[in-house]
């Protein structure tokens, strides 16, 4: 017996696919999302991790982890509410194919 189906939620690969270009954004706010995720994201999450006292390895693996791509469920809300799910969808799309060599280079930089 099949899940039943949220209606009006689609699949997130479907919804992507409908797409006419990978890059359902445009090249600029794809920029701007992906440098947000791998760069504010992990400085953010620096800027935070010292106001509360993390320090050493701890400090430098929260810095990782917030380097580390988007799941699916933030696409899953925006398409539910619609709330920029084309920006969503070019971030989970890119962020997946990004996200191994950008944690690995935290991962290096970081001596972990």
């Amino acid at each position: 017996m099949a899940a039943p189906v949220t209606p009006g939620l689609e699949a997130p690969g479907l919804f992507m696919a409908s797409r006419g270009s990978i890059i359902a954004c445009g090249i600029r706010m794809a920029l701007v999302a992906i440098g947000m995720k791998f760069l504010a994201g992990p400085a953010l999450m620096a800027a935070s991790s010292a106001a509360v006292g993390l320090r050493g390895r701890v400090f430098r693996v929260a810095i990782v982890q917030a380097a580390l791509p988007q799941g699916i469920v933030p696409f899953v809300f925006a398409k539910e509410y619609n709330i920029h799910p084309d920006i969503l969808s070019t971030g989970v799309i890119f962020g997946m194919l990004i996200s191994m060599p950008i944690a690995l280079a935290y991962y290096f930089l970081l001596a972990l």
